[in-house]
């Protein structure tokens, strides 16, 4: 260990500018006097020790640290020129008593600068040395394995004990000497750190900055170094040291390991660095606002360019500038709600330079900016795809009123063709059964059978004609759908429905009027029609369950089938124009459609619409 003896000392430790550096890296309780035993300097654990302040006990015998009562029995064997150690009660600020164990070391005796450094260590009810302190303030740990100085360590620098690496360099930074603080930082032995330079304890990227000022150092000014280092196994550490020249131009240097500290410094550091590259280089814009002042302290590139503005005119503006003035509100609204991580602040519009009103979205996240309680602002341009939107609706707006006015020319065509089949081609058909039923009576009289059969053929035929007619007239166009209402229509085409088909129809309805446009029933009742004939095509059902009734003013008609069901996944991949039809027309209404169906239990389709 580094050891001086007093003559060696005597060039070391001469000045008490030195002595307050040096005491200040003693972690138990050190204080220095004079040769009168007056204290010229203390650490702050001797201050914690005695409850004092450091400037209350400068200035003062080393008695003042005692009671005044007992001031001749236990200052004296401190002042008595044979003391080296011992073990004398204190009574501290608060009146609680302490056991403690004392060191003295003379420092440079016979100079008129030297002095004594004091090291006072608590001493537990265990009585171990160097346990925690009875102030309680927890600033004294165990001494390494509870061990105390020698007698003979009254002769020696005590610097084994410190918690820092000491190393000492002559002027040309060559260790002459280094506690075992040192060796375990460095992974060198005393002997062979004594073999280097400081030089070679920096790592490679150090050894280009400048060393230490010679200078500096002989003025006795203390220097402060961050250093990235190099053990003796060539890995790498951060140390923080404290340099100061002492009287024989030899350098003093404390050194304390930082790496953790300083990873963790420059992690943040690289962090850092990453978010400015995110921020200058985003392709979207950004601003950081004040949240104080509303303010732009930053902008990037892109809000640079999208906007117009120089970053100088940025800086000078504030959030609100780049507003219309009818939306302050909606700013004033929302720039309170705290955003932690980034979150949509919704929908706002911005103001370029030249006066171009454009939509954005904004997200925003608060931090602290400059030391400024601020938002990190992304405004992402969306005027095209708003208007992208709003043309698609209008187009799809568009396209509905041209299928609804299609449709309803359709119906208008079928109606009419259905009245021309009914009045005009059913009357002539009429007369002409009229006709040959009068021809056929006619000819009885002839008893000509090949001609009375070939009348009632005749007969026959047109009796299936106008059954035809009338078929295809209905089908065109329910003349009950317009006579008798939606009820009476779809009642009648369930019971045509399982005449054709064999499957079993129940229809139930609990509205006894239904006043609604003729528009809206022709729908239900073709979606009716439409939903039939899907089943009797795909669903091998037995049976089909209807039901019509209202709730609070909305026509609700359901449709339920047994059948085989299918997979609603497939439904998109499927050419179903039926179904696309159905919803066409249930949108027309502004109405709803569902569907719901799963493979073997059958189908239900729910058609939902406003009564008006």
């Amino acid at each position: 260990m580094i050891m001086y003896p007093i003559k060696q000392m005597e060039n070391e430790i001469p000045n008490s500018t030195t002595n307050q550096l040096f005491i200040q890296y003693i972690s138990e309780a050190a204080v220095y006097t004079d040769n009168s035993f007056i204290i010229t300097s203390c650490n702050e654990a001797a201050a914690a020790l005695f409850n004092h302040r450091l400037h209350d006990i400068l200035g003062f015998d080393i008695s003042f640290l005692t009671p005044s009562s007992e001031t001749n029995s236990q200052s004296l064997p401190l002042k008595n020129t044979a003391f080296t150690q011992g073990t004398i009660p204190f009574v501290n600020s608060e009146g609680k008593k302490i056991q403690v164990h004392i060191t003295r070391h003379t420092i440079d005796a016979e100079s008129i600068s030297g002095g004594y450094l004091f090291i006072f260590k608590p001493i537990d009810q265990n009585n171990r040395i160097g346990a925690r302190s009875a102030t309680g303030n927890g600033l004294y740990a165990e001494s390494t394995g509870g061990a105390i100085l020698h007698s003979e360590a009254a002769y020696y620098w005590p610097v084994e004990q410190y918690g820092d690496a000491i190393i000492v360099f002559n002027k040309k930074f060559y260790c002459l000497d280094a506690n075992i603080k040192a060796c375990h930082l460095t992974g060198y032995t005393r002997q062979e750190l004594t073999q280097l330079n400081l030089t070679d304890l920096l790592h490679f990227e150090e050894l280009r900055q400048q060393m230490p000022e010679k200078a500096a150092l002989e003025s006795g000014e203390k220097i402060l170094w961050e250093k990235k280092m190099r053990s003796k196994d060539g890995s790498t550490y951060y140390a923080e040291c404290v340099l100061q020249q002492i009287d024989d131009d030899r350098i003093l240097s404390f050194m304390r390991d930082i790496t953790k500290q300083k990873k963790t410094e420059l992690a943040l550091a690289q962090s850092e660095e990453r978010h400015r590259l995110l921020f200058q280089q985003s392709p979207l814009p950004m601003f950081v606002m004040d949240l104080q002042t509303f303010y732009f302290l930053d902008v990037n590139e892109a809000a640079i360019t999208s906007y117009g503005y120089s970053k100088q005119e940025f800086l000078q503006l504030r959030a609100l500038d780049i507003r219309p003035e009818e939306d302050y509100k909606i700013f004033y609204k929302k720039v309170h709600t705290i955003s932690s991580g980034l979150v949509s602040m919704g929908l706002f519009r911005h103001i370029k330079k030249n006066g171009t009103i454009i939509d954005v979205e904004v997200y925003s996240h608060d931090f602290v900016y400059n030391d400024k309680i601020s938002r990190l602002i992304l405004a992402v341009d969306i005027t095209e795809k708003l208007e992208a939107i709003r043309e698609y609706r209008k187009t799809t707006v568009q396209l509905r009123e041209l299928s609804d006015h299609l449709l309803n020319i359709r119906e208008t065509e079928r109606t009419s063709i259905a009245r021309e089949i009914h009045d005009e081609l059913g009357q002539h058909l009429t007369i002409l059964k009229m006709d040959i039923s009068w021809l056929h009576q006619k000819l009885q009289k002839y008893k000509d059978a090949t001609v009375l059969q070939k009348t009632s053929d005749t007969l026959q035929l047109l009796n299936e004609t106008i059954k035809t007619v009338r078929r295809i007239a209905t089908d065109l166009r329910p003349s009950m759908l317009d006579d008798l209402g939606l009820i009476e229509a779809i009642e009648w085409q369930s019971k045509e429905f399982e005449n054709r088909s064999g499957i079993k129809i129940s229809f139930e309805s609990t509205i006894s009027h239904l006043p609604v446009a003729t528009s809206v029933a022709t729908s239900l009742f073709r979606i009716y029609q439409e939903a039939l004939t899907n089943i009797g095509r795909h669903a091998m059902a037995k049976n089909v369950y209807s039901k019509m009734h209202l709730e609070n003013d909305t026509i609700i008609l359901t449709i339920q089938d047994d059948g085989i069901g299918f997979d609603m996944n497939t439904l998109d991949a499927k050419k179903t124009l039926g179904l696309l039809g159905m919803k066409e027309r249930t949108l027309m209404m502004a109405g709803r459609f569902e569907i719901n169906s799963k493979a073997g239990e059958g189908t239900t389709i729910v058609i939902s619409t406003p009564c008006n």
